[in-house]
């Protein structure tokens, strides 16, 4: 039962959170490549923010949300502890991670292309030194590295994957940290002494 609710909640939360931050992504990448310009640099700043904060939001709300079933489930003395919510949040944050790996892959390989995303990001790197008059001095510096960028080889579905997760894991657990803190119930040992 305990672990059907774990993975239930798992499944929907993690589908969930992946999704959104897949849509994030890919109005992100839009961003750079189809738009390119300051203008579209700032909203893309705005937008990765908001994605932060929804990101946190929705994992402090599942993590609550679950710790509420785990606490009706149970019989008797009713605890949801620390380490149990920060597993959870970690779990559903890393699952995410899958989601938003792969799509991230199909958009990079499929839809956009691997050539394409290169140029794409060497011009917006180019555009943004271009647009502060006192860094154009700096073009020639960054020239190398944007050289070494565009000879970058596509990395394969499992290594793009993989960076993903890594990543969505790290924050997962530094959110985790906190959110848990804020779930966790600890059991009323003195709620049948005060009635009389």
């Amino acid at each position: 039962m305990k672990q059907n609710l774990f993975l239930n909640s798992l499944l929907t939360s993690g589908a969930i959170l992946g999704v959104v931050m897949l849509c994030s992504h890919i109005f992100e990448q839009c961003a750079v490549v189809y738009g390119g310009t300051m203008t579209w640099f700032s909203i893309m700043g705005f937008e990765m923010l908001a994605a932060a904060a929804l990101y946190v939001w929705m994992l402090y709300r599942f993590a609550k949300g679950y710790s509420l079933a785990v606490m009706d489930a149970q019989s008797g003395i009713k605890m949801f502890n620390y380490g149990r919510g920060l597993s959870y949040v970690v779990s559903v944050s890393t699952l995410s991670g899958v989601i938003v790996g792969l799509g991230r892959y199909i958009l990079h390989s499929f839809v956009i292309g691997h050539q394409r995303y290169l140029t794409s990001m060497v011009t917006s790197v180019q555009t943004a030194l271009s647009a502060n008059p006192e860094s154009s001095s700096l073009m020639s510096a960054y020239e190398p590295m944007l050289k070494q960028m565009m000879t970058q080889p596509e990395p394969g579905v499992f290594a793009t994957i993989f960076s993903t997760v890594w990543s969505y894991m790290v924050w997962g657990m530094i959110v985790g940290l906190i959110v848990a803190a804020m779930v966790k119930r600890e059991p009323n040992l003195f709620e049948d002494k005060t009635e009389e």
